[in-house]
């Protein structure tokens, strides 16, 4: 997820400069114990190397749950790195942010409510939790995107088609 809130977007989320701490504080943490998983979050002391403790997260969590929102461009390298490794994922976004990439946009995932606002946030923490379970049980402790491309082993993904085109030699050669 976004770890901090871009300064360009601070306005669109209520000139909350916290904004996505809140979000994972408020939203994201409830939801993720609701549904019966135990979180772990996106920070490391001093001492850590912080992109160690991203991919050992990455690659050991049980469910992984990415939030697209604000498109941030680590959070798709994760994302990559997540489903090379063919583990559950469980995709959210926000009400804020339109389009999105049509990679990721044809997996089903949950939008949010940005606004964390208190008399809406008890019931956007049990649909995200519904969302959450849901996504690990279609999973079935895998990557969906593999399966939703019908390789059902990333490690052994089917031949190459073969090209049916001639590459030209030199520019204006006729294809």
């Amino acid at each position: 997820m976004p770890i901090s809130t871009p300064s360009n977007r601070v306005a669109d989320y209520g000139d909350d400069a916290d904004h996505f701490a809140h979000v994972l504080d408020c939203l994201f943490v409830p939801a993720v114990e609701a549904a019966g998983f135990e979180p772990w979050l996106p920070t490391a002391t001093a001492a850590d190397l912080i992109h160690a403790e991203f991919c050992r997260g990455l690659c050991q969590a049980e469910l992984v749950l990415v939030d697209l929102s604000g498109l941030n461009p680590n959070v798709f390298f994760e994302l990559g790195l997540r489903t090379g490794r063919d583990g559950p994922t469980c995709l959210v976004c926000d009400d804020k942010t339109d389009p999105i990439p049509v990679d990721v946009g044809i997996w089903n995932f949950h939008r949010y409510d940005s606004t964390l606002r208190a008399w809406k946030l008890e019931g956007e923490i049990a649909v995200l939790a519904d969302h959450l379970r849901a996504s690990a049980r279609r999973s079935a402790g895998h990557n969906t995107f593999w399966q939703r491309f019908g390789v059902a082993d990333p490690e052994h993904p089917p031949e190459p088609v073969p090209l049916r085109f001639r590459i030209p030699a030199r520019v204006n050669d006729p294809v």
